[in-house]
């Protein structure tokens, strides 16, 4: 043999050799055999030899249905991925999982909505389902939304709305679209609302369709999911009129109540005179602007708030402005979208001898001021009724500044939960009308100064002893009382 013949024969050798080399080490590290596998070309890139024990990544021990996650010592993974004979093959992952049929589905939803491989337990639990026809696609993907998983990871509603659209429709939103999903979450819609409009859409259809399956239906569980236009309605109610979020069974009361029939009228009374908001003894300005934003879903106008606040002030309950706006053309067209019918009016005590008689005698009063060179008095309904009507009806048996229980008269405000910085009273009984009580009172020099002093507001109470004689309770306030 001649020389050169064996140094090529060596050099073969070595190429032979390196070439070996070449080939583990292009082989992936993470994933070995042992057992039966089949074919070993349904491995594709991810190639595998005996005895490799460098890391560890995706084991197979046995069937490759047996597919199993081993992670590395480090805890860590390489990014590499491929598919093995229908199933995907990520080394970060728990397990492999399908990627057509039912179980590509689920793993999808997995992946999109929790951002994160299934766990063998849950994957098989939601691909039986669908499998046995207890599911259909649009319930696994309310299930996934709704879960408490998704719910923990306190995604904005913006985002919840991205997620959506790459769940359902495999794309980002336009503008439109997320302003207008957004809008329903942040009035207190659910995630099935989103769902149930995304559903019949031919991007989910597409979706659906490469796996087998049919998009089947959402159906609303909620009153709040229902119509846009009514939630939106009473998340106003709340927000604007209680000044705070509704609270989730709260929302869905008043919804299912619209959706049984209530009327706008019976919905808003609810609010606009319940105890809660009547605790914060709104000024009637704050009153007005309050309706312009529940009842009528927008800001207040320069005209037509001073002619509502004007009424307040010197001559109005606050049920008939109520009134008011409910019977607006505004109003009755938001109803007419929403299908809500408007109702009829509440109740006003403006007719009443007692409210009667509270107008009256500021009436006359401010006529006493006005020509002294005075501002003039404007009255507050809810001054007149938790502590004028209170303090009158109290003197018909015991007629004192002082309470019948021994307190002071001054009680009477804070008990109501009244802020105050000054106020003032005067009692009166046995005269007739507004008339003469006042002129009893100006032709008294300590009533009189009351009368004219630095209060801004005033509310006169009339109650009737048992013989129908009529007793006065003249209550001033003066300071801010805007708790609201």
């Amino acid at each position: 043999m001649k020389r050169g013949d064996f140094t090529g024969l060596y050099a073969k050798l070595v190429a032979g050799l390196l070439a070996a080399i070449g080939i583990m080490c292009v082989m992936t590290p993470n994933v070995y055999a042992e057992g039966e596998i089949g074919n070993a070309a349904q491995l594709s890139e991810k190639e595998s030899f005996e005895g490799y024990d460098g890391g560890s990544g995706i084991s197979f021990d046995g069937d490759i249905d047996d597919l199993s996650y081993v992670p590395d010592e480090d805890g860590e993974s390489d990014d590499d991925e491929g598919s093995v004979d229908g199933y995907e093959v990520y080394d970060d992952a728990k397990e492999a999982f399908a990627t057509t049929g039912t179980g590509g589905f689920v793993a999808r939803m997995y992946r999109i909505v929790l951002g994160r491989e299934p766990e063998q337990g849950g994957y098989d639990y939601w691909v039986a389902k669908l499998n046995n026809k207890e599911l259909g696609a649009a319930d696994i993907v309310t299930e996934f939304f709704g879960s408490e998983e998704y719910k923990n990871k306190h995604k904005s509603n913006a985002a919840v709305v991205r997620d959506f659209y790459a769940a359902m429709l495999e794309r980002t939103p336009d503008a439109d679209g997320l302003s207008y999903w957004v809008r329903r979450l942040n009035v207190g819609m659910t995630e099935q609302a989103i769902a149930a409009g995304f559903v019949g859409s031919t991007e989910f259809a597409g979706i659906c369709g490469r796996y087998g399956m049919d998009p089947g239906t959402v159906t609303l569980k909620y009153a709040r999911d229902q119509n846009y236009e009514r939630t939106y309605f009473v998340y106003r109610l709340y927000n604007n009129c209680l000044g705070r979020q509704p609270e989730t069974d709260g929302l869905e009361h008043w919804c299912a109540k619209i959706a049984a029939g209530e009327s706008g009228a019976e919905i808003a009374q609810g609010f606009v005179f319940s105890t809660e908001f009547k605790r914060f003894h709104t000024e009637n300005e704050d009153f007005v602007k309050m309706l312009y934003r529940t009842i009528l879903a927008r800001e207040a106008e320069g005209q037509g708030y001073t002619y509502w606040v004007d009424l307040l002030d010197y001559t109005t309950t606050r049920e008939r402005v109520f009134n008011g706006f409910l019977f607006s053309e505004e109003f009755a067209g938001q109803c007419q979208v929403a299908g809500i019918n408007v109702g009829n009016a509440i109740y006003e005590p403006d007719d009443t001898d007692t409210w009667r008689m509270n107008i009256d005698v500021l009436t006359l009063c401010n006529r006493e001021r006005q020509a002294a060179g005075l501002s003039r008095l404007k009255t507050k309904e809810w001054l007149w009724e938790e502590v004028a009507m209170v303090r009158a009806d109290e003197i018909t048996g015991y007629f004192s500044h002082t309470r019948p229980d021994g307190r002071s008269c001054w009680t009477a405000y804070t008990d109501a939960g009244i802020n105050y910085g000054y106020s003032a009273e005067n009692i009166a009984a046995g005269y007739q009308d507004a008339y003469a009580v006042v002129n009893g009172w100006m032709n008294s020099s300590g009533h009189r100064s009351n009368i004219l002093g630095t209060s801004e507001y005033l509310a006169t109470g009339l109650a009737y002893d048992g013989g129908r004689r009529k007793h006065y309770s003249q209550n001033f306030m003066y300071g801010s009382n805007n708790w609201w």
